[in-house]
């Protein structure tokens, strides 16, 4: 099944999300939407609880408290398997790939979630598409481990975006990368969003990348959201600026 063809219905919606760890409120009542088509870029300083977050929209952890609907379907409890199915992907903030596999095969194994009943042809088509949307037609049977750090980063993408997924979850990207590299991952992942209509939440520090692709930009501390809203208006924000987003500015 490719979820990015079902563009209507696909919002994930997360209430009320609290987490605890032995007693640390990790999340406090965290409540987002991700629509069809649109980005929302998640800031806050370490241990804010963006990860977290992910991790419980994921099926990783599961929430102590709240609800997560996708398409209409209750998923908090859900394994991560039935979440793929559904055409919720993430990807993580270390490389989870397979050292000794082609990027091609590396990126073939993102088609766990597709219909069972997918042909070989199809299948190829798929691999095929991800490694163009990502450049990476010409390493395609190249060992992931011999690639640089830029080149494996894509080859994560392209497995995350394969399934065309209904929302993409993608969890600090551009770290690690230079400016040209992370600038165009930003248009792969537009005209990605653009053929697909993924809803999809981004954690990065790097402020410009983030901007370059967030419809909305929300703000976490210490557990909560403390601000959400468009980019501009959020950056605006004095506090937001000295506080949460100093190093990040810092860094690019």
């Amino acid at each position: 099944m490719r979820h990015g063809d079902m563009a209507g219905g696909t919002t994930l919606v997360a209430a009320g999300i609290v987490k605890h760890f032995q007693g640390v409120v990790a999340l406090d009542g965290v409540d987002i939407a991700l629509e069809p088509g649109r980005v929302t870029g998640l800031f806050g300083p370490n241990g804010s609880g963006k990860t977290t977050l992910v991790n419980c929209l994921s099926g990783v952890l599961t929430p102590t408290k709240g609800t997560i609907g996708l398409g209409g379907t209750r998923i908090e409890n859900l394994a991560r398997e039935r979440r793929a199915r559904l055409g919720l992907v993430r990807t993580y903030q270390n490389l989870r790939l397979f050292p000794a596999l082609s990027v091609a095969e590396n990126v073939e194994t993102g088609l766990f979630a597709a219909d069972p009943a997918l042909g070989g042809k199809a299948r190829r088509q798929l691999i095929d598409e991800a490694l163009d949307l990502q450049g990476l037609r010409p390493h395609a049977h190249k060992a992931v481990s011999t690639l640089p750090y830029g080149l494996q980063k894509r080859t994560e993408i392209a497995r995350a975006l394969i399934s065309h997924p209904r929302v993409l979850l993608l969890d600090e990207p551009a770290a690690g990368l230079g400016a040209g590299d992370w600038q165009s991952l930003v248009e792969s992942l537009k005209v990605a969003r653009q053929q697909m209509g993924f809803a999809m939440l981004l954690i990065d520090h790097n402020v410009a990348f983030v901007t370059a692709l967030a419809d909305t930009l929300t703000v976490l501390a210490n557990g909560r959201v403390i601000l959400s809203g468009e980019p501009q208006h959020v950056l605006a924000n004095s506090e937001v600026a000295r506080i949460y987003l100093g190093d990040a500015h810092a860094a690019t």
